[in-house]
């Protein structure tokens, strides 16, 4: 699922990349809910590597200010909405 949000999101040439910066959450004990952080991380950045970057640095600190943007992002919304209703992050099935 997670491969999915990254190429809805990153060229080809951009996902190595994307992989690197996304590898460094998820890496000590008190990183919690890491599958709905990094789909979140990479939702707020929009396709940005350097969103990416600030928002993996910023759940490297408090993970719940990451998530925080399924409560009050209208964009995380939205996407979690699709994703949800069964349209998938690429509109799959």
């Amino acid at each position: 699922m997670l491969h999915t949000w990254i190429r809805k999101y990153f060229s080809e040439e951009q996902v190595p990349k994307a992989l690197e910066i996304l590898s460094r959450y998820g890496t000590e004990a008190w990183h919690h809910e890491q599958d709905r952080v990094l789909r979140d991380a990479i939702i707020v950045s929009r396709g940005s590597l350097e969103s990416l970057n600030a928002a993996i640095d910023l759940a490297r600190k408090d993970y719940r200010d990451v998530l925080i943007g399924e409560e009050v992002d209208p964009w995380v919304i939205a996407e979690l909405r699709k994703e949800h209703e069964g349209g998938g992050a690429a509109g799959e099935n």
